[in-house]
This record gives structure tokens, C-alpha cells and sequence, in this order.
């Protein structure tokens, strides 16, 4: 197992890496982030909708792509947030600021990205501190600024299902569990589902990589994390950009069946260890 010092110095090294300025993973969509986070920019016509924030210092990565681009601020039409969590509003602020643009979230986790809550609880950070991965991901986040990630002021909510009416006409799917607002966007037309924390492809406690729902301490209702992905059954789409890990070209029900499997793996033997976050 690899000690507490290589798995930093490693994650140190990923996010160095992967921090640059926007990588196209499909048709008009491009990932940014640092190599345990991600978030997206879809483009249309030129119009940009931005989708979550990853943390404070990804900033620069936003305005370099901009910049190579030939385009500014004015561009970005739209912010959209799949959850209210801190490490995916970390630009989030600065950008609504700056555009003038509210963010669209689901309104069951609004007051979290207004402020209510919305750092990680310290108690679910003491429970997996020990871990070397989560002890990687609190020191390498703590400098990218994640417990200093300011709050939204001016929000725009959308309703499941509701197509909104911004740049990549991105479908919202609610998917609670993970957040009470928690949410996907699809777009049909891109054949790609951004899944937030719904699904990811990164376990950030243990470094696990394949397709599952967020371990159970970080999830708000673990139970209920599992029972949404009901809410994408029926969904086709080939390309899954999570919220964390890499991007999944093998088709979201293909993802659904792997990530049910991922949660009753863990539900069953270790259900007293995960319990429910708090």
C-alpha cells in the first residue's frame, strides 16, 4: 500500500498535470479541473455555458483557454451547478461576478451554495483523514482553496426535466443522494450525460477508479444515492463525464449496471463502517 507521502506527492503531480486549459472529451464540451475534479464548458455558436467550478485556483485555467480562444468573459452565457457542494464552486462566485450571469442550480441545494453548509462538514473529513487518499485530496484541495470557497449571491433554479434555455440546452435529471439537489445534465444532441457526484469514476477515499456512486460517508442519503440512478434508466447516451475521475465512453447503462453493482458491493459488507454522512 502506498504510504501517506507517495500517494501526496502524487496527487500533487496529477493535479499539476491535468490543470491546463480545457480538453474537448466530446463534441462542443471541453474538461477542466485537476485531475481528481472536473468540470465542463459546453460551447455552441461560440455562446459557453459553464457547468460546476472545481476550486478556486482553476481560474487561470478558464481565462488561458479564453484567451487562446480569442474570446473573453462575455462569452459565457450561462453557469449551471449540478450540486451545491464547495469543490465544485470554486470559481463559481467569481464567475457570476464577472458575467453578470446567475447560476442555475436545483433549488434543494441552493441554500447550500448560498453559504448554508457549504463546506465539507469537518466531521466527514476527521472520519477519513487517515486514509492517504483522502488525506492527499484535504491537503492538495486545502491549497487550491476549497475552505475558502465564497458563496453564490444570485441563483436561477431549474426543475427535473426542465431543458434550459442556455448555450447546449442541457436536460436536468435530479438524481438526490449524493445532495438533496444533486442533478444530472444531458445532452442528447452531444449523445454526453455530465453526472456531478451522481456517478463518478474516482472513489476519492480509496483511489478506486471504475464506474460507482460517491463512497457512503460523503453522500447526504447513501441509500438514496443508489435508488436515483432509477432516474437514468432509459438514458443512452455514450459519453459519461463525471465529477470525479475520468471520462466514460462505454454508455450509461453500462455505467448504471457497474455502479449498482459498485453499491451493493459496499452497502453489504461494510454498511456500519459507511453509515450516512452527517
Amino acid at each position: 500500500m502506498a504510504s501517506i507521502v507517495e500517494v501526496v506527492k502524487e496527487g500533487c503531480f496529477q493535479m499539476q498535470r491535468l490543470r491546463q486549459a480545457g480538453i474537448e472529451v466530446a463534441r462542443g464540451v471541453f474538461r477542466f479541473g485537476d485531475g481528481h475534479v472536473n468540470w465542463y464548458v459546453i460551447e455552441q455558436e461560440g455562446a459557453l455555458t459553464v457547468v460546476d467550478g472545481g476550486m478556486p485556483d482553476h481560474w487561470p485555467a478558464l481565462m488561458d483557454w479564453l484567451k487562446k480562444r480569442g474570446q473573453g468573459l462575455d462569452a459565457v452565457q450561462a453557469i449551471v451547478l449540478t450540486h451545491g457542494h464547495a469543490d465544485h464552486l470554486g470559481i463559481i462566485r467569481r464567475l457570476s461576478d464577472a458575467t453578470g450571469r446567475p447560476v442555475h442550480v436545483h433549488p434543494d441545494d441552493e441554500a447550500q451554495a448560498k453559504g448554508a453548509g457549504l463546506h465539507i462538514p469537518p466531521r466527514r473529513i476527521r472520519r477519513n483523514v487517515w486514509k492517504p487518499h483522502v488525506f492527499a485530496l484535504t491537503v492538495n484541495w486545502g491549497r487550491a482553496g476549497l475552505f475558502t470557497v465564497p458563496p453564490i449571491l444570485h441563483a436561477e433554479s431549474y426543475a427535473d426535466g426542465r431543458r434550459l434555455d442556455i448555450p447546449g440546452s442541457p436536460r436536468a435529471i435530479h438524481t438526490p443522494g449524493h445532495s438533496p439537489g444533486s442533478s444530472c445534465l444531458l445532452l442528447a444532441d452531444r449523445d454526453v450525460l455530465i453526472t456531478g457526484d451522481a456517478l463518478v469514476t474516482l472513489d476519492v477515499v480509496t483511489g478506486r477508479r471504475g464506474v460507482g456512486i460517491m463512497p457512503g460517508t460523503l453522500n447526504d442519503d447513501p441509500e438514496q444515492a443508489l435508488d436515483s440512478l432509477t432516474s437514468l434508466a432509459g438514458i443512452t447516451a455514450t459519453t459519461l463525464l463525471p465529477g470525479h475521475g475520468e471520462p466514460y465512453s462505454e454508455g450509461v447503462p453500462t455505467a448504471l449496471a457497474a455502479a449498482r453493482r459498485h453499491g451493493i458491493d459496499w452497502r453489504k459488507p461494510t454498511a456500519g463502517a459507511h453509515g450516512h454522512a452527517h
